[in-house]
């Protein structure tokens, strides 16, 4: 069996959920013992980003040229402007026909790990992992280009790919609900997963980190400042505890700037919080350590489709406060987890100091979440996606067969 996985739309210079989706489930991949052969299509500017997998047994690289992969993106983004499916369809399947061609030379399967197709034309049997529809849900966290962009691509892409993943029931109900030409059997729920090695494996006291000054305890907030993150919900929490408890309760929040920063910073001057620290994004190996150091991570995200940052708080040895939302709770059925209102300051408030407070508590949940983590591991995931991927192969329709 041959894989051919689209990973061109990887932007090197993000550091955030899809691109820790995709790089895992590809460690995940190579940790497998399997005949399946897998051909990652990458761009000239991001190919360094899988340097890591060229000498992989069974991994072969097909390098896009950047030339190419850029005028087709400006020649679709100027196709959307038509507001016409039918228009924008005709247009990609033409622009990456040729893609397209060499990627089903090279597989069996399509795979896409970002939300939607490239092309939508397929003549082999494509998997699609489309992680959220949160336009649907919060349109007002979207300017009018980006909402026109993903009602086309997306509800396109709901049309024709073949099957899809999902990473909670909850997203597999909203696809089926919102995309009525989606049915149940075509999409397969397989739980995103972390590197356990990588969030486990124990710190020195001497390392990285260190240099940032960090207060002996605080909570930990890694997260873009997208507006669906929440992060005045958390400041506004933090702030009351000091108000009413005199407790100032350490914020460290990690992630790149986007359309929420100045109010988020805003907020923090207005309310003169100095003991709120932004270190915007910060390489992997202070990122984990930022984690173990920790003494509670904060996730108040309004809408998710799985939540990466609970799974590798889990692997960190951390207690975990999460919003209460349909992925959380799923997770919170294996995980223990400390979940809150994310429209209630109250209830975040209420929820982060009794954890802060209650010691013995923080250390039971951390040894449960430790024992249940290998649930979420990204070869457990891996094998998941191998078994969907044999499904669809064997199948009476598929290939011609």
């Amino acid at each position: 069996m041959r894989i051919g996985i689209d990973c061109v739309r990887i932007d090197p210079s993000y550091v955030g959920g899809l691109n820790t989706f995709t790089l895992g489930l590809l460690g995940g991949f190579a940790t497998l013992s399997t005949t399946a052969r897998f051909h990652l299509y990458v761009s000239e500017a991001n190919q360094h980003v899988f340097e890591k997998f060229r000498n992989v047994k069974r991994f072969e690289t097909r390098v896009i040229p950047e030339r190419l992969v850029s005028t087709n993106r400006r020649i679709c983004r100027v196709a959307l402007l038509s507001s016409s499916s039918a228009f924008y369809k005709r247009i990609s399947d033409h622009v990456f026909e040729g893609v397209r061609k060499s990627m089903e030379s090279d597989a069996d399967i399509l795979y896409f790990p970002a939300p939607v197709l490239q092309f939508f034309n397929a003549r082999k049997p494509t998997v699609l992992s489309m992680h959220d529809i949160q336009h649907v849900h919060h349109p007002e966290f979207f300017d009018w280009s980006r909402r026109l962009s993903r009602r086309i691509t997306y509800g396109l892409s709901a049309q024709h790919a073949t099957y899809f993943q999902a990473s909670s029931d909850f997203i597999k109900r909203d696809l089926l609900e919102h995309f009525p030409s989606i049915s149940p059997h075509q999409i397969e729920v397989i739980r995103e997963g972390v590197c356990l090695s990588d969030f486990s494996a124990p710190i020195s006291d001497s390392s990285s980190p260190t240099a940032y000054d960090l207060p002996s305890r605080y909570l930990l907030l890694p997260a873009q400042l997208w507006p669906h993150k929440n992060h005045v919900t958390v400041l506004r929490a933090l702030k009351q505890i000091e108000k009413q408890r005199g407790l100032r309760i350490p914020l460290i929040m990690t992630g790149a700037r986007f359309s929420t920063s100045s109010r988020i910073f805003d907020f923090i001057a207005k309310q003169q919080m100095n003991y709120v620290r932004y270190l915007g994004k910060v390489p992997f190996q202070d990122l984990r350590e930022l984690y173990q150091r920790a003494s509670l991570l904060v996730s108040a995200s309004l809408h998710e489709s799985s939540s990466l940052p609970v799974l590798e708080a889990a692997a960190s040895g951390i207690p975990i406060v999460a919003s209460r939302i349909p992925p959380n709770e799923e997770l919170a059925r294996t995980l223990q987890l400390n979940l809150f209102d994310p429209l209630s300051v109250d209830d975040l408030a209420r929820v982060i100091l009794s954890i802060w407070q209650d010691e013995q508590t923080a250390s039971a949940q951390i040894e449960h979440n430790r024992e249940r983590i290998i649930d979420y591991s990204w070869q457990s995931a891996a094998e998941r996606f191998m078994q969907l991927f044999e499904k669809i192969i064997n199948s009476p329709d598929c290939c011609g067969n």
